[in-house]
């Protein structure tokens, strides 16, 4: 809309503009009137009619207040032509905004409750005004209610002054309030009955118990009067018990409303036990009477409705052995001043004694076992038969007497007590022929197994018996023939049998196989190793079992022995053998000789490493070495060379063998290994010459340098030296360092060289310096007789004395190089001017640039306490780096990095010192109190908590 009239205003014909300075001119804008929202509102000029005549010539301007936000009030808007203003004025309402005051309540003697508000419904305000609204209400708000404490409605209305604060603090809004109302009840005090019991029987309690509930004070409870309790008259137990009831009466004031809360008395059955007997019977006997006792009845009182009974057990009596429960039941509604509990009996059914007799039996050997079988005497019906019986007799199937018993499983028969008398088996001698088996053998063989076989043994889970103490004999021969073979056998070894024998024969035939026997010498290899080794014997064998190598006879030697490598033979021969059995003609001979083999010892040569450095005479020879060459042995023709000669430059050359032909031939060279001979670079070292200076004198023009390990005709490049920034004498003799640098890269490949830094040393100045002391004019502002103290403070400047030296400016003595250790404060309390008191001796030189310091106070300062104003005719410049401190630890800021740092203490001992790597860094001390701390040439003092 703004750019609009803007054009408007382009198009203004001057034609109109004497008629808009000299007409009668209304303005119309929309909208007419606005109510605060928090959202800017503006107006928008619609209309301009000047004489009846609607103008288009016209620019339009806002106040102030239109633009700075949306806060209630009058915002002016200007129409312009050219001539005189027509201003129009644009008011914004304040926003109406309603508190409601919550209504609230207490009990008469009760703390007040915190009052609270809440706004009426807001609409048309933007929800972030609304929230700051609210907040800032919540922090302004404070509500008030009339006094006194009787029981009565009294307003709750705002706190004085504060409807006249809203007005001021939120002037965009036109407030109003409902008063809230607050009443003060009666206290409310409750009587509460405490329920109770007892068991039928006993007495009630002396007295009923009740608890008082309510803002009310034990001290008061004396006001509610009499509390009555009581309850109706009964002893018999019943669902719902007795009510206690509650009555209070004769109250002493009208300040209390009292409820009552009635309790429950309750009568619980007595406990009655019933116990029923433990009766006991023999299996098949009848059963005894049940009976019980009963402890607990009150007085004369007896049970009802008492049953004793058996589930378990039968009709007919026979019950199995065994515990049976014998229960009581007690009819509850029969004895309702009783709780009942009961206690079971046992019937308990013991067993039958009852006799088991085993029937005797008897078998051969080898048969199987008859059925055994038994007889039972004592059982309670002839019917009955005992279960689950197991016969078992002794184990053994020889021939003899055996125990037969029978057991019974455990539980089958429980209504008896079983006693067995067992029986016996009888197991007789079983009839058997054992037949020798007839055999043949050749002549020379060994005679072949003698065996036999037995008719009518017995077996046994399919394996046949074997007889014991079997002994079979041939008769003496080896010629070829019959032979009788003979069996005895031992009876007290078979028990079992009654054995008849039969014999056999051995026949005997010519034996004419080939028989071949094999000689093998004894083998062995070894490795040359100087001594003497030696192979001995041979093995012998036959191509049959039945020819014996007895027989067989050796007449050589079967030995053989060598030191160096080489193979040696035993020398075995057919010849040297002989066959000596007359039964076996055919006999040959195999032979194998026998061998020692000494092979040659293998061996590495490896070229021995060399090293030299640069510069060195190259070696003429070079050495090697073996890995297992024996002691005493040697290796020649071996040689190690090197295919360069002359000055060798820094790097590694390779030693070869020009020379592999060894004589020796107990040893086989299996590898030549090479190696290097390293030409080391040569150290040079630089070594930067200390030097020093007097405190304030300048540095020298020139460092020097030496060099040690450079070759002739060889050079350094040009050497660029520096010292360490400083100009301070350094504490416990520390030096500044004189670095160097070549100005040119060193390439040469065949050095490495060593820069030694030099040591600068700054030595104080010994002569003597005088320096005044120019006390400070402190000033203080006087304070109706009470105590003033201030902080003594001073300067100093050196004197021109004749004979001591003049140091330039930036060497002279300063204020920073000072310790003061007199009194620092100033303490008076009546107008007037005091003597600051400085003495010389005060002063302490704590510079290490300095010897021999003489302080002279030239002006002492005062200490003016005034009552005229006070005021700062200067400020002094900034400090070269910035200080404080905090838990023992002082922190530096704004210094400069490389320059040397110390912390002394009052007395002019160094506690801290170093290099300043940071500008910002902090510097821990021993303990609180006050420390010069010296960066470079500046120093400040400071007190560390």
């Amino acid at each position: 809309m703004i750019k609009k009239i803007a054009m408007f205003a382009l198009a203004v014909s001057m034609a109109f503009s004497g008629a808009f300075a000299d007409s009668t001119c209304t303005v119309a804008i929309t909208p007419s009137l606005g109510i605060f929202s928090g959202n800017q509102i503006k107006p928008t000029v619609t209309r301009v009619m000047c004489d009846d005549v609607e103008l288009t010539d016209f620019s339009v301007t806002y106040g102030e207040n239109i633009n700075a936000g949306a806060n209630a009030g009058t915002v002016y808007v200007t129409v312009k032509g050219n001539t005189d203003p027509i201003e129009k004025k644009f008011d914004i309402e304040q926003k109406p905004i309603k508190i409601l005051i919550d209504n609230a309540e207490k009990e008469k003697g009760t703390k007040d409750p915190v009052f609270t508000w809440k706004l009426a419904e807001v609409k048309n305000v933007n929800a972030k005004e609304l929230a700051n609204l609210q907040a800032g209400l919540e922090e302004f708000i404070e509500l008030t209610r009339n006094a006194g404490e009787e029981v009565y409605t009294y307003p709750i209305t705002l706190a004085d002054g504060i409807y006249d604060g809203l007005k001021k603090k939120f002037p965009n809004y036109d407030f109003s309030f409902t008063s809230g109302e607050f009443t003060i009840t009666k206290t409310k005090v409750t009587v509460v009955v405490t329920s109770t019991a007892k068991v039928y029987g006993q007495d009630d309690p002396e007295q009923f118990e009740y608890t008082i509930h309510g803002n009310i004070e034990k001290s008061d409870y004396t006001k509610l009067g009499d509390i009555v309790l009581s309850r109706p008259k009964g002893e018999d137990v019943t669902a719902d018990g007795y009510l206690i009831s509650v009555t209070v009466e004769n109250m002493e004031t009208d300040d209390y409303y009292v409820e009552t809360v009635p309790g429950t008395f309750v009568i619980q059955p007595a406990p009655v036990n019933v116990v029923v007997d433990d009766v006991e019977k023999i299996y098949g006997d009848a059963t005894p009477e049940y009976t019980y006792k009963v402890t607990g009845l009150i007085g004369s009182d007896k049970l009802k409705d008492v049953t004793i009974s058996c589930a378990k057990c039968v009709s007919t009596g026979l019950e199995n052995v065994g515990e049976y429960a014998v229960t009581a039941s007690v009819k509850a509604a029969s004895n309702p001043n009783y709780k009942v509990t009961t206690k079971s009996g046992t019937l308990t059914v013991t067993p039958k004694a009852a006799t088991v007799t085993m029937n005797n039996a008897e078998k051969t050997y080898g048969e199987k076992d008859p059925k055994f079988t038994y007889e039972a005497e004592g059982l309670v019906t002839a019917s009955e038969s005992l279960a689950s019986p197991t016969i078992a007799r002794a184990k053994g199937e020889n021939v003899g007497t055996y125990k037969v018993s029978v057991e019974f499983a455990e539980g089958a028969n429980p209504n008896y007590t079983l006693t067995v008398k067992p029986g016996t088996l009888t197991i007789n001698q079983k009839a058997v022929t054992l037949v020798v088996d007839n055999i043949t053998k050749k002549y020379g063989e060994k005679d072949p197994e003698l065996t036999y076989t037995v008719s009518g043994i017995a077996s046994f889970d399919g394996v046949k018996d074997e007889l014991k103490g079997v002994a079979l004999k041939r008769e003496a021969g080896e010629d070829a023939g019959d032979y009788a073979i003979t069996a005895t056998v031992d009876d007290e070894s078979n028990p079992n049998y009654i054995v008849s024998t039969k014999d056999g024969q051995l026949t005997i035939t010519a034996n004419d196989d080939k028989i071949v026997v094999t000689i093998t010498g004894h083998v062995d290899t070894v490795e040359y190793d100087g001594k003497e080794h030696s192979v001995k014997g041979y093995d012998i064998s036959s191509n049959s079992e039945a020819y014996s190598l007895k027989y067989v006879e050796y007449s050589g030697e079967s030995a053989v022995a060598g030191t160096d490598a080489g193979k040696y033979t035993m020398g075995l021969s057919a010849a040297d053998f002989k066959n000596t059995s007359v039964n076996y003609p055919n006999v040959t001979f195999n032979i194998a000789d026998g061998v020692l083999v000494v092979n040659p010892r293998a061996l590495v040569v490896s070229a021995n490493a060399d090293t030299i450095t640069y510069g060195d005479e190259t070696p003429t020879e070079f050495t090697w070495s073996v890995d297992r060459l024996l002691e005493g042995d040697e290796l020649d023709n071996i040689h190690v060379s090197l295919n360069k000669t002359g000055l060798l430059a820094a790097g590694d050359y390779e030693l070869t063998f020009d020379k592999k032909s060894p004589t020796n031939t107990n040893y086989e060279v299996t590898k030549y290994e090479t190696n290097t001979l390293t030409v080391k670079q040569k150290i040079v070292t630089v070594t930067v010459n200390d030097t020093s200076k007097f405190y304030s004198e300048a540095d020298p023009e020139k460092y020097t340098y030496t060099v040690s390990g450079l070759l002739d005709g060889d050079e350094l490049p040009e050497l660029y030296m520096k010292r360490q920034q400083g100009e301070d004498v350094l504490l416990d003799d520390e030096t500044y360092s004189i670095s160097g640098t070549f100005v040119e890269a060193f390439d040469n490949p065949n050095y490495i060289v060593k820069i030694r830094q030099g040591h600068f040393t700054i030595k104080p100045c010994t002569q003597r310096i005088t320096v005044a002391i120019y006390g400070d004019n402190v000033i203080a502002k006087y304070d109706d007789g009470n105590e003033v103290t201030a902080l003594k403070s001073f300067d100093v400047s050196p004197m021109r004395i004749p004979g001591e030296p003049w140091l330039p400016e930036e060497f002279a003595y300063k204020k920073e190089f000072v310790s003061y250790k007199g009194d620092s404060s100033m303490t008076a309390t009546e107008l007037g001017v005091y003597p600051m008191g400085l003495v010389a001796s005060d002063f302490v030189n704590i510079s290490p640039n300095f010897e021999n310091v003489n302080f002279v106070v030239s002006i002492d300062g005062t200490f003016k306490i005034t009552d005229e104003e006070i005021s700062i005719a200067a400020v002094k410049g900034r400090k070269a780096f910035g200080i404080s401190s905090m838990n023992r630890r002082i922190q530096v800021n704004g210094s400069t990095v490389g320059k040397r740092f110390a912390v002394l203490d009052l007395q002019g001992r160094v506690i801290r010192k170093g290099s300043v790597e940071s500008s910002n860094f902090e510097i821990p001390v021993p303990s609180a109190g006050v420390y010069m701390v010296r960066v470079g040439s500046s120093a400040q003092k400071i007190l560390v908590k």
